[in-house]
């Protein structure tokens, strides 16, 4: 791999150099100085949080932003999570690194082996590009660490990939995913044209084989802004989640306010070694409004064997809107839960993980003005997911996650019982919880089996219209009559294509591309323009966003809303849309 090189020239006409190297700015600025944090990744490997790349607006007296809104974090942050702190007495660690930051990389983290890695992502304003490479960072047990490159077995096909950023990614304890993303003249060197990514990349930590699954494996065809989420608890080798985003065409430049959109009611997830795709229809308080992009997940294992996954805020890349609802997703159920909205407004950007055993740690965030000093001392806040409630508090004394009372009369009701399987395979995987705890401790109970569910048609709103592998097609036995509605429902399907669809579509029904399509020349990284086209170019960062204020209401699980003492009440949730796949060719 070739070294970082400067690009002098646009160093000059923005006097940059390492963000700690500018007089007056850090990467951990003081509490007076922390203005706002954003694209930035982050990860937990035993008593510490990592934080790594992104950008940082920062005043350098207290009044005053300089030399210019946002600048490179040019080095790994750390916070030791082995005591208490609070968001405004907490210390970063900073650990110097030896290449110039990227914003939105897909960060993997091997568990097993106590090491993290990043990769792909955008050099921020285009500069110090470098070619393809993965950084890989090996912590010391006490905050630092150390990073190096890992070189890969089948360089040849490693190298042939092109980097983007707004993919989604996951890494179960041995494997990293990329799933879609779109390359551009800031992600990849020496690239002179914007590009959606179809179908999805891994990386197999064990042995650094890298895999470009664009037409093999992917339950995509394109995917941009999504978040995906590794489950462990679940299925022979856990399970990835797939949530939100959009698809776009692979023809021309990325089109946010056209690209389809994936919403929360229809699932998709699939088998980190096997990579069968499968899909379930989810209840309860579902997130309405889509395209949602750019929003944070984090998940917890609880006590009684099921799994919940937090998701926070995000951007409607289509509306220019930016949310500050949150929400659970309560597995094995599929429930979804609306909690309080986030105290501190809405925000896209973040990075969200869990801390502890019970408690979410969102980072930073943006609205779309990177002056707007955040309401969260230095861009930290916590959820409990027990208390269901914000805190700018982490609590290193919790010692297990109990589900919120909400969420466990609903499994002691009967409402698991009515969940409506997709598929016999599907109940298989979720039916029957282990009731094992995150350190494979027998809870000693268990949730029973539920009755045979009837698989929802095909064609009812809260169902995929295209199959996926293992997905929808049953077994069949009036031929004739039964392919003549196959037929007939399957010409309205495609008909359906052509408008915005009310359901999100499964993607398996399109064909993975193959080839590679050219775009529109490369745009001058410093125009402006409408929302259709690339983050950085014309794209929909770093443009302003709205916030977004309905009068909604919604039921709350649990717990009363308060921060730093005061009760929050603010009505503030997102208006329901209409709604309606991961990666790439080789050179």
């Amino acid at each position: 791999m070739r070294s970082g090189r400067w690009t002098s020239r646009l160093s000059a006409l923005f006097g940059l150099g390492s963000v700690v190297g500018v007089a007056g700015l850090s990467d951990a600025p003081s509490v007076e100085n922390f203005v706002r944090r954003a694209t930035q990744s982050a990860t937990v490997i035993g008593n510490y949080v990592y934080i790594d790349g992104g950008e940082i607006s920062q005043y350098s007296d207290g009044t005053t932003i300089l030399p210019r809104a946002t600048n490179q974090v040019n080095s790994t942050l750390s916070i030791d999570l082995s005591k208490s702190w609070t968001t405004s007495n907490v210390t970063f660690q900073i650990i110097e690194r030896p290449w110039w930051s990227k914003a939105c990389q897909a960060i993997w983290t091997n568990h097993d082996e106590g090491t993290f890695y990043v990769w792909g992502g955008k050099w921020l304003w285009g500069m110090n590009m470098t070619e393809n490479a993965l950084w890989k960072f090996t912590p010391d047990g006490r905050g630092s660490g150390t990073w190096a490159t890992e070189e890969p077995t089948n360089a040849d096909l490693f190298n042939g990939l092109y980097q983007s950023e707004f993919g989604a990614y996951a890494s179960s304890n041995d494997t990293g995913f990329y799933i879609g993303g779109i390359a551009s003249g800031w992600t990849d060197y020496n690239r002179r044209y914007n590009q959606v990514m179809p179908g999805m990349v891994t990386y197999d930590m064990r042995n650094r084989v890298w895999d470009n699954g664009t037409t093999a494996f992917s339950p995509f065809n394109t995917l941009a802004g999504a978040s995906a989420h590794y489950v462990p608890t679940f299925g022979p080798n856990g399970l990835v989640m797939v949530l939100g985003g959009s698809s776009h065409s692979v023809v021309g430049e990325p089109d946010w306010a056209a690209a389809r959109a994936w919403d929360f009611r229809n699932l998709t997830f699939f088998d980190p070694r096997t990579k069968k795709q499968y899909w379930q229809t989810t209840t309860g308080t579902i997130p309405p409004d889509t395209p949602r992009a750019f929003f944070c997940v984090a998940g917890f294992e609880n006590s009684d064997g099921g799994y919940e996954i937090f998701l926070s805020g995000g951007s409607n890349e289509r509306s220019r809107l930016t949310y500050q609802d949150a929400y659970v997703l309560s597995l094995p159920g599929f429930v979804w839960t609306k909690t309080a909205d986030s105290p501190g407004g809405s925000r896209a950007w973040q990075s969200c993980v869990s801390v502890g055993k019970r408690q979410m740690l969102s980072i930073g965030g943006w609205t779309g003005d990177w002056g707007y000093k955040d309401p969260f001392q230095q861009g930290l806040v916590l959820f409990d997911m027990t208390e269901m409630r914000w805190k700018d508090s982490f609590d290193a004394t919790v010692t297990t996650y109990e589900r919120n009372d909400g969420l466990k009369t609903w499994y002691t009701n009967g409402s698991f019982e009515a969940v409506q399987w997709s598929s016999d395979e599907v109940k298989s995987l979720f039916a029957v919880q282990s009731n094992t705890t995150s350190t494979g401790t027998d809870s000693g109970s268990s949730i029973s089996p539920t009755p045979e569910a009837t698989t929802p048609a095909p064609n009812s709103s809260n169902t995929p219209v295209g199959a996926i592998a293992g997905g929808v097609v049953g077994g069949v036995a009036g031929l004739a009559l039964i392919a003549a509605v196959a037929w007939f429902l399957l010409r309205r399907r495609r008909n359906r294509q052509n408008v915005m669809p009310h359901s999100a579509e499964l993607p398996g029904e399109h064909a993975m591309q193959r080839g590679y399509y050219a775009a529109e020349p490369y745009k001058d990284a410093y125009q402006t323009g409408p929302s259709s086209e690339l983050p950085g170019y014309k794209g929909p960062y770093p443009h302003r966003m709205s916030e977004l204020q309905t009068g909604r209401d919604y039921v709350e699980l649990g717990g009363s809303t308060t921060f730093n003492n005061t009760a929050l009440n603010d009505p503030m949730t997102p208006v329901e849309m209409d709604a309606s796949n991961a990666h790439r060719p080789m050179r």
